[in-house]
């Protein structure tokens, strides 16, 4: 009988868990969420791509003229991050000489999926 007296017991209470995504998970203010990029910030410089440890940032050709301190330069390069291959480690956005960053981690949750080959363009 301590089984149905627990059933009617939990009928009552409230859920112990969120409702996600009916309930928004509260987030933190250091989260390190999905990595964006500011195209019109970048300057093709390539920083992002050589310190990133998972090597998920690529540099792809994109020539176009980028305004830097006053002066137009062309930029060559521009980069994509493999989403799923990210592993948020704020590396790439540290150093980012542009400013506001080109590149940066955003609060949102980046999800999951089953096409390995999305990326951040």
């Amino acid at each position: 009988m301590s089984v149905l007296k627990e059933m009617f017991e939990n009928l009552t209470h409230k859920p112990a868990t969120i409702l996600y995504p009916k309930e928004k998970v509260p987030i933190p203010p250091a989260f390190r969420g999905r990595i964006a990029i500011r195209d019109e910030k970048c300057i093709g410089c390539s920083k992002c791509a050589v310190v990133c440890p998972t090597q998920c940032i690529t540099m792809v050709a994109n020539e176009r003229p980028v305004e830097v301190k006053g002066k137009t330069i062309t930029r060559k390069k521009k980069p994509e991050v493999e989403l799923f291959a990210c592993i948020r480690c704020g590396l790439c956005e540290e150093y980012c000489p542009t400013d506001p960053k080109a590149i940066y981690l955003t609060n949102e949750f980046s999800g999951a999926g089953t096409d390995k080959g999305v990326v951040v363009k």
